[in-house]
């Protein structure tokens, strides 16, 4: 499944690249690096179909942007909810799902 940007809507990840994300964030220490550093890079790496500047040039993912990304057992023990916040289009307006001490209060939001 392609990574979904339509004109002016907010970009919507497919399922296949939530799980990559997910899985990798939740076991790989220079995954998790990457993504705090450079969360388009992180997501065209988990299989994004867009490139790096494609995934700029189409949103600059706030949603994903993280001071300190939760632990990797935290993110495995909430993954289903994670995956779920993550696929809905509530998403893309309530950020910062992978805080680490925000991740459980946000998914409550949704």
């Amino acid at each position: 499944m392609r990574t979904q940007v339509l004109g002016n809507e907010k970009l919507h990840l497919p399922a296949d690249v939530v799980d990559r994300l997910l899985a990798l964030l939740s076991t790989d220490d220079r995954f998790r690096r990457l993504f705090t550093h450079n969360r388009h890079a992180a997501l065209v790496e988990a299989g994004c179909a867009l490139s790096e500047e494609q995934l700029r040039a189409a949103s600059p993912l706030s949603c994903l942007a993280v001071d300190r990304l939760a632990d990797k057992e935290a993110i495995a023990g909430a993954r289903e909810e994670l995956r779920a916040h993550l696929l809905a289009d509530a998403a893309y307006s309530n950020p910062h799902a992978l805080e680490s001490g925000e991740m459980h209060a946000v998914l409550r939001r949704t």
